[in-house]
């Protein structure tokens, strides 16, 4: 058994103690205060000096410098929460009613102190330098952004970044070349109407109606403007509009999510129509269209064939050739993207989680989620192998 995985099953009660503090006290994108004093903790008390970073006040990172020069190799974990109501019934639920790490980020930060645990008792192994960094806002779309331009990748050589994934079975990690995670952009609509009354609807001009008819069209550019074998998705997840149940709507907003892997081609061609769509929906039902807004929130992941032979290497380390897990590319988007774009050298490992038995194959984002805990010492030992192995290479 490498040492690595020795020394993660070591700290295993502590990384799952760990895991469970942070579950029951999340913290929302950019708010991540008392997880960002925990991770500081934590990192003093192993005797390394971390320090806070970025403009949201809570990023963290901290260098492990091995016994011998070399590179640099950052590894990243994210930290923050969601507005979730928590379903699961456990010791360790969510005590912030609303809020809930129903995305795996917990496991991330409890990961990478664990790794931390690992390396400093590797010290003697690594040539160069273990850069850690606990990264804000990830849900947010702007944490890594706001991160690396407060100079987290200064002077690293290469990246790797790490998602308990539901998808991926238990006991395997994924770590395939080519496309992981889709770009992703968020948007937002208002449009504005004429009140009236409910029962003389003629007298009024019905904002929500029209913005229920552009949600219903945007879905046909999806189907009828863009290549079938090239995926868009394009997804309205809040709407709202009108004050009662008998009052002509005079004003609607709503806003969604856009996913595409092509971005020179679609990054631009995407929010195009679905302006154009949107506008004349709104015309159409004598509406104007007050506020039309798209943020690029994500570049696409995709893992390099060499990150991606290392990766594996590592796994097959750690848990055999059996532990090398798959998941085909998906539409979900990670910031991540931004630290990869910086460091070509980057890997997105997909940790697996997915075990039906212990009900811990529920969708990401879902008030059920959960995390089979007895994982977390294989993201432990990859954060610690991966960085050693691209150290010593």
């Amino acid at each position: 058994m490498e040492k690595t995985m020795e020394l993660a099953i070591k700290y295993r009660d502590y990384v799952i103690g760990l895991r469970r503090y942070f579950h029951q006290h999340p913290e929302l994108g950019g708010k991540e205060i008392g997880t960002s004093k925990k991770v500081i903790e934590e990192l003093k008390s192993m005797g390394l000096e971390p320090r806070v970073i970025g403009s949201f006040g809570t990023a963290v990172i901290c260098d492990i410098h091995g016994s011998q020069p070399g590179r640099t190799i950052a590894l990243r974990a994210d930290m923050d929460a969601l507005n979730v109501q928590e379903l699961n019934d456990c010791p360790y639920k969510s005590q912030v009613d609303g809020v809930m790490h129903a995305c795996g980020h917990d496991g991330h930060t409890a990961s990478l102190l664990g790794a931390a645990k690992v390396l400093m008792e590797c010290r003697d192994q690594i040539r160069g330098t273990v850069r850690l960094i606990f990264q804000p806002a990830e849900e947010l779309g702007s944490g890594a952004d706001d991160t690396v331009k407060a100079g987290c990748l200064d002077g690293v050589d290469a990246a790797m970044a790490i998602h308990l994934w539901s998808g991926v079975k238990s006991g395997t990690i994924s770590v395939e070349a080519g496309p992981r995670m889709a770009a992703a952009n968020w948007f937002r609509y208002r449009l504005s109407g004429k009140p009236g009354h409910g029962a003389r609807p003629h007298q009024g001009v019905d904002a929500g109606l029209a913005a229920a008819a552009a949600v219903v069209n945007l879905q046909h550019i999806v189907s009828r403007e863009f290549p079938a074998d090239d995926p868009v998705v394009i997804t309205v997840g809040h709407i709202e509009s009108g004050t009662r149940f008998n009052v002509i709507a005079s004003e609607a907003m709503f806003e969604g999510t856009m996913r595409c892997y092509n971005v020179q081609e679609f990054l631009h061609d995407i929010p195009q129509a679905m302006h154009r769509v949107v506008e004349q929906t709104a015309d159409a039902y004598r509406c104007q269209v007050t506020e039309k807004y798209v943020y690029d929130a994500m570049l696409p992941c995709n893992n390099p064939e060499k990150a991606s032979a290392r990766g594996t290497a590592a796994v097959k380390k750690l848990l055999g050739e059996e532990g090398i897990g798959h998941i085909d590319p998906m539409m979900g988007g990670e910031d991540f993207s931004y630290m990869m774009h910086q460091v070509p050298d980057s890997l997105l490992a997909l940790v697996g989680i997915g075990d039906p038995e212990k009900g811990t194959d529920e969708p990401h984002h879902s008030g059920n989620f959960k995390i089979d805990e007895d994982c977390l010492q294989n993201s432990v030992a990859f954060y610690a192998q991966y960085a050693l192995d691209y150290l010593n290479e």
